[in-house]
């Protein structure tokens, strides 16, 4: 068991909601709150990640819910934690949300352990009668990733064609799942007479939350003078402020080689949340068209957000998995409709229809992944 305090926050939520003649009435319970435990992995909650998108889904439950948030800080001390909360016995559900290696290990000897216990694992599978489960087909959404890096690789005389890869965790299955989806998309492409794209050597910071490593790969990725990379695919979790460290880096590097004219810039696309915003001069503001053009996002708020539904009224699924796809709307692209303009020089409308067509392919089976 870590030492490191483990209670991040525990918050009480009552939600405001207008009436039929437009006044307020207030959900209140004249009993104890739910009680529900989130447990994630450092760097847990900031990850830019999988677990900052299920956060956003804990907020929008319509009861009243206590919610203790706690961060491990490997998979051994995730079970420890969720080991120690169901020993309590006072958890309506134990949520658990990753993908890192061990996890489902973790998942799967903690409910175990606890029968009476009910769990959630978004990230995974156990099967276990008092654990559901999810996961996303990342690979699906990734295909698409890769479709649109082929193609934005070759979108005008001064891109290079070149595309790069940088993951976090080589042995995370699901960045395993992401880089295998993203290169078919590429392949798929580059299969056409008027694409010819090359791909650099995949690189891993072995981390999830290491910037300056990350930084270090794409630096030499995007150096004119090294990996000369157009675009970049980086399911690098919260180690992609290092991605942005980059790409400012080759944006000032462009216009110092190419000139202040130049239509060439340092591409990258996100994975595992929205990402896209990481990509705008001010981070802390969402809006518009960024060097980041699109995200693979699966949908974990809405995913924590029909299992906390379900628990709470009683009909909690499980041992079921439940695996969400590209037509459940649950994972996918990030919106692209930023770019939906005639004027725009980076992501086109042919490729924002390019990547709906072959969604829509993927859907009906004319396009199968292997």
């Amino acid at each position: 068991m870590s030492s490191r305090p483990s209670v991040i926050s525990s918050v009480i939520i009552v939600m405001l909601v207008f009436t039929a003649v437009g006044g307020y009435v207030f959900l209140t319970n004249q009993y104890v709150p739910s009680n529900i435990a989130v447990v994630v992995i450092d760097p847990g909650f900031g990850d830019r990640s999988m677990a900052d998108q299920a956060y956003q889904g804990l907020f929008e439950i319509d009861v009243v819910v206590s919610y203790d948030f706690r961060v491990a800080d490997d998979a051994a001390d995730a079970q420890d934690i969720m080991d120690t909360i169901a020993g309590n016995r006072n958890h309506d559900l134990i949520i658990a949300i990753g993908t890192e290696p061990g996890l489902v290990n973790a998942v799967q000897v903690a409910a175990s352990n606890n029968p009476w216990q009910r769990f959630a694992f978004i990230g995974g599978v156990v099967d276990l009668d008092n654990v559901a489960s999810v996961t996303f087909a990342h690979d699906e959404a990734a295909f698409l990733a890769g479709s649109l890096a082929a193609t934005l690789a070759v979108g005008s005389e001064e891109r290079t064609g070149v595309i790069g890869i940088i993951g976090s965790v080589e042995t995370d299955p699901t960045v395993e799942s992401l880089i295998d989806g993203f290169l078919q998309g590429v392949n798929y492409v580059n299969a056409t007479p008027e694409v010819n794209v090359t791909l650099l050597p995949i690189e891993y910071v072995e981390s999830y939350n290491d910037t300056d490593q990350a930084e270090s790969l794409a630096i030499d990725m995007f150096d004119p003078d090294g990996g000369n990379a157009t675009v970049i695919f980086a399911p690098v979790r919260a180690s992609i402020l290092g991605i942005r460290a980059a790409m400012e880096w080759a944006n000032e590097t462009f216009h110092d080689v190419f000139g202040n004219e130049t239509l060439r810039e340092p591409f990258v696309i996100g994975a595992e949340a929205n990402q896209d915003y990481l990509g705008n001069p001010n981070i802390e503001i969402a809006t518009g068209p960024s060097w980041i053009v699109g995200s693979v996002v699966p949908h974990s708020d809405v995913a924590v957000l029909r299992l906390i539904n379900a628990t709470l009224w009683d009909a909690f699924p499980g041992g079921n998995a439940t695996h969400y796809d590209l037509e459940s709307e649950l994972v996918g692209l990030s919106d692209l409709d930023q770019f939906r303009n005639e004027d725009n020089i980076w992501v086109t409308i042919d490729m924002i229809n390019m990547t709906t067509d072959y969604r829509d392919m993927i859907i009906n089976g004319s396009i199968v992944l292997t």
